[in-house]
């Protein structure tokens, strides 16, 4: 079974997104109905866009009402001693099952040393929920640092940690040796995903090299596929992305095709397969709020 790991749904009538509006081709709707006509009826994991509560429970809720979403990362402020709070009310109401994880892209990952935030982290961990990690330039080794002294909480790279260092000019290797970092602690995985501007603009690298070093640092049995649709439409439509990465995956066995291609997002993220199996006829309802 295939598992999308990353999607993202929004609705700038609904919720303020204000990277959206200097994003041509972006900023309009793109709901569950634009997910099935792209990408099928494959189940996927909606990862945050905005930073409200009210996005949360958007995505809860259109997770409650269709089985084509088998989990919701939601935004939370690890920096804020009131965040987990705020989780722990959003998996009382509906749809809250289905919550699996947190992302704060807030700071691309520079914060991860500050004493607040490890104290976030360590309490999400404790519930049994993943962290998504969005890097930016220069932040692998603070993300190391708290997975290292973190061991009990499960670390997410999204997109291999590609805008960590500029791959397109010419900081592959500096790339692949600061991922070997998190690559040797056991409790990260990582998405391959988000990889549009790196391979597919001006100067950038193949999509073959950045997956071989993704396999390399962290094997097949701990990463994961993620389309980062509708993001990843900037470059090419989902079914390119899929091709893409169904050749270059080309060489694993079929054991290691199931993790990649959906295992590991099970395992990780605590989703249930057999919620991901219900019958896939089911009328999509997209709940407003």
């Amino acid at each position: 079974m295939t598992v999308d790991a990353h999607v993202h749904l929004w609705d700038p009538d609904l919720h303020d997104h204000d990277w959206l509006r200097s994003t041509n081709g972006l900023n309009r709707r793109f709901g569950l109905d634009d997910l099935v006509a792209a990408a099928g009826t494959v189940p996927a994991v909606a990862v945050q866009a905005g930073q409200s509560a009210a996005e949360a429970r958007w995505l809860l809720g259109l997770a409650a009402r269709s089985p084509q979403l088998a989990g919701v990362v939601v935004h939370g402020d690890l920096g804020d001693a009131t965040v987990v709070d705020m989780i722990d009310a959003l998996r009382a109401e509906v749809g809250g099952p289905t919550l699996v994880g947190l992302r704060d892209p807030v700071g691309g990952g520079a914060r991860l040393g500050q004493t607040q935030v490890r104290r976030s982290l360590a309490a999400l961990g404790e519930r049994g929920l993943a962290v998504d990690l969005l890097l930016g330039e220069g932040t692998l080794g603070v993300a190391y640092e708290a997975a290292r002294d973190l061991p009990q909480v499960r670390f997410v790279v999204d997109h291999a940690a590609i805008s960590a260092v500029d791959v397109r000019s010419g900081g592959l290797a500096e790339w692949a040796a600061q991922l070997a970092l998190l690559g040797g602690l056991p409790n990260v995985v990582c998405k391959l995903s988000g990889f549009g501007k790196a391979t597919a603009e001006p100067g950038g690298v193949s999509l073959d090299e950045v997956v071989r070093v993704a396999l390399d640092v962290f094997g097949p049995y701990r990463l994961m596929f993620g389309s980062d649709w509708p993001v990843s439409t900037l470059w090419s439509p989902y079914e390119d992305v899929l091709s893409a990465m169904t050749r270059v995956m080309g060489g694993l066995t079929a054991d290691e095709a199931v993790a990649v291609w959906g295992g590991t997002a099970v395992g990780v993220y605590g989703l249930d397969p057999a919620r991901s199996l219900i019958d896939k006829r089911m009328p999509i309802q997209e709940a407003e709020g």
